[in-house]
């Protein structure tokens, strides 16, 4: 992450901070419970993520030449497109979100909800033709899940 980074990060960190009910949150290690299984099992993108609920977006990684406003506008933009597709549990091959300067990332942010939660995204290539990428949440509880994000349709 580069210096410049910095400042913007701890200023919308310091912010979620201020709130009175504000209290420390772990995306790094927290773990849900082993005997829980994949508690979003069945669950959507907007039934974990209720998107009109996202206060704030902390971009804290964009491998991409595009300006910084037009990476937040295109994060908020693929989780609306993929609102309806459900919730997987994280392959052998999907790390941890959230390890800033990892080679297969092209995104990856901190959601600041309106009730107080606080998410990790990060979004990497996906592969396929309907699937330009793959996205992968982290919840304060240690719940983890993968997603699909449809390809944008020519128009």
């Amino acid at each position: 992450m580069s210096v410049r980074a910095w400042p913007p990060l701890l200023a919308a960190l310091g912010m979620a901070a201020a709130n009175a009910g504000a209290a420390d949150v772990d995306l790094a290690k927290a773990l849900p419970e082993r005997s829980a299984g994949f508690a979003w099992q069945g669950r959507t993108v907007a039934q974990v993520l209720p998107l009109a609920g996202i206060e704030r977006l902390v971009l804290l990684k964009a491998v991409t030449s595009a300006p910084a406003a037009l990476d937040m506008r295109n994060l908020r933009r693929m989780l609306h497109d993929a609102a309806a597709m459900p919730l997987q549990a994280p392959g052998d091959d999907e790390r941890q979100p959230l390890q800033a300067g990892g080679p297969d990332t092209i995104w990856e942010a901190v959601l600041l909800m309106r009730d107080g939660g606080v998410f990790g995204l990060a979004v990497r290539p996906g592969g396929t033709q309907d699937h330009r990428h793959r996205g992968c949440l982290s919840g304060a509880d240690g719940q983890r899940g993968c997603f699909d994000i449809p390809a944008v349709a020519p128009g």
